[in-house]
């Protein structure tokens, strides 16, 4: 009995695997996407609440966080910078002035 239901269990888990797997390789070009989404989402975020609508350090982490987590951050209040590295991929938004606000960094 124990034997056929974890045969039956590990079928089920084989099909799953390869469903997602077919799913992946049709829609790799958004899948490819998604790391680089986390880092550049997180970073715009930021650079726009901390220097266009100038909140603090703790409100704009609020309110850029995501339900991934980020890896590292830098703040460059000089350069007016925020770098960001989420799932091993590094992206940075740069504060251009009021006309543009925050921008992505395009040679990342």
């Amino acid at each position: 009995m124990i034997k056929k239901v974890l045969k039956r269990f590990f079928q089920a888990v084989g099909l799953i695997l390869v469903l997602v797997s077919i799913y992946l390789l049709v829609n790799f070009k958004h899948t490819a996407a998604f790391p680089r989404i986390i880092s550049a989402f997180y970073s715009k975020e930021f650079c726009s609440c901390f220097f266009v609508t100038e909140g603090t350090v703790d409100e704009c982490h609020n309110f850029a966080r995501q339900w991934v987590p980020i890896q590292s951050f830098n703040l460059d209040q000089e350069k007016r910078a925020v770098t960001v590295k989420g799932m091993f991929v590094t992206t940075t938004a740069r504060y251009t002035g009021d006309r543009y606000g925050c921008v992505l960094d395009p040679w990342q």
